[in-house]
């Protein structure tokens, strides 16, 4: 068997209700910076939408951001079979979107004081296991999205 080729993460993609808005979040809660901005997308013959796995007739508008060397593609998506709400945490295709923090309180605090975000519950450290000196805490987007806010400690 011959081995793998060599890749590396270019970005992570997240599906959200109005563009504008995460946008903002991500540039006030986390200091992004957009990187390039696709106005909404139409393919009048659908090939292209079918290519990436969405209906002939979806259309899409995307911003790339930048946060801490890493990217973060924001799409809306217009499409007709949309579905409005999030998959719960258990739902096979659930996500979360895991942010590193040198100071997990302070990060709590800010997010805390912006409209539509869900605390849902404070930082937990872990001393054992397979993640020892971990500690997190999770928070719920305006929209939705669950956010795991991360410190490795030491």
């Amino acid at each position: 068997m011959s081995a793998a080729p060599t890749v590396r993460l270019d970005h992570v993609g997240l599906c959200v209700p109005d563009l504008e808005q995460a946008t903002a979040f991500f540039v006030e809660a986390f200091g992004a910076t957009v990187v390039f901005r696709l106005d909404r997308i139409r393919d009048p013959e659908g090939g292209s939408m079918q290519r990436i796995g969405a209906n002939r007739a979806a259309e899409f508008e995307a911003v790339m951001l930048e946060m801490a060397g890493g990217r973060l593609e924001l799409l809306q998506w217009w499409s007709g079979e949309s579905r409005a709400e999030q998959p719960a945490a258990m739902d096979v295709g659930a996500s979360h979107l895991a942010m590193q923090t040198p100071d997990l309180r302070a990060t709590l605090a800010v997010l805390r004081q912006m409209p539509g975000v869900v605390v849902m519950g404070e930082p937990v450290t872990f001393l054992e296991g397979a993640t020892p000196g971990l500690s997190n805490a999770f928070v719920r987007t305006p929209w939705g999205t669950i956010l795991e806010l991360v410190n490795w400690g030491d």
